[in-house]
């Protein structure tokens, strides 16, 4: 083969540093070897790649030019390949599968899934709705829901159940805060509220998913008057324009509060503590790449080092 990556390198070497002498420098070969190199693809294309002078720094020819911008985009494609298959051979897997609920995804979560791609470049990570996603290890959800893709990992609200055949842990707590739209007449009234005051009102209500049971949906069910959501962007949409009343987490609730788009509601029933917990669950034969973000997902906030 006349083109190969190796006299690609070559090439940009020289037309990157200026010289032979440089270039070999910089690829760990002698001037003569740069050059040698470069002498034997120009013979085997029949066609200068270099203008050479005496005196001068050798410069592209027009050909020279257009192997230069293809070295451009060809190298560092055939690079990343190189690492890949290096990362995967070292035991990172190719692909990982992360589901993420809406109500969990926030704060050191986040910055976890931020920081994975950055530790692991190579890594195909795709992201997943843990309300309608399976851990790739539950036999039993597979078989009711054969048409939902599979996950490796699942962050989301705790579903009371562990019967899924990989591991779990509970790494957080949910604290639930009831809101409303600043334009919404709840958000109106001085005193504080009671149920009977809810349930004057429209709650925006999730519908039931593979996390968000019908029977798990009525621990935060404060009205018979409901509209039911299926995704997240219509709750914060809808919840904006005052359509209804909702109960959100309170790290989502907070922000959106401190902008004065939203009112966290006082009610004569609610101690504050309202609480689910955040279940992370995999399934077992991870590999480096898996582990490494399980392994970050359970930290602590306080001592949390998600940098690489």
């Amino acid at each position: 083969m006349i083109i190969t990556t190796e006299r690609l390198h070559y090439l940009w070497a020289v037309a990157e540093t200026g010289s032979f002498s440089a270039a070999g420098r910089k690829l760990g070969y002698s001037p003569a070897a740069v050059q040698q190199a470069i002498q034997a693809f120009e013979y085997d294309i029949d066609a200068k790649l270099f203008e050479r002078d005496p005196g001068k720094k050798p410069t592209l020819t027009e050909l020279g030019k257009k192997f230069y911008l293809q070295a451009l985009d060809i190298l560092p494609k055939l690079e990343g390949l190189e690492k890949f298959a290096l990362d995967v051979a070292q035991g990172q897997e190719a692909q990982l599968r992360v589901a993420l609920h809406s109500f969990t995804l926030c704060g050191q979560y986040q910055d976890a899934i931020v920081a994975l791609q950055k530790h692991f470049p190579t890594l195909e990570l795709i992201l997943l709705d843990a309300d309608y996603a399976v851990l790739s290890c539950d036999k039993t959800r597979i078989t009711n829901y054969p048409h939902l893709p599979l996950a490796d990992i699942i962050l989301s609200p705790g579903r009371l159940r562990s019967d899924h055949g990989g591991y779990d842990h509970i790494i957080g707590r949910i604290h639930w805060r009831i809101v409303a739209s600043n334009k919404h007449p709840l958000s109106h009234i001085a005193s504080t509220l009671s149920i009977d005051d809810l349930n004057l009102h429209t709650q925006l209500f999730p519908s039931p998913g593979v996390i968000f049971t019908e029977e798990l949906n009525e621990g935060i069910r404060l009205s018979n008057k409901l509209i039911r959501y299926s995704h997240f962007y219509q709750l914060q949409s809808f919840l904006l324009s005052g359509l209804g009343f909702a109960v959100i987490p309170d790290q989502l609730a907070r922000p959106l509060a401190e902008q004065g788009q939203l009112t966290i509601l006082e009610l004569d029933f609610d101690d504050g503590a309202i609480n689910w917990g955040i279940e992370l669950a995999w399934a077992p034969n991870l590999g480096k790449a898996g582990s490494w973000l399980v392994e970050q997902l359970q930290k602590p906030p306080q001592t949390s080092n998600l940098k690489p």
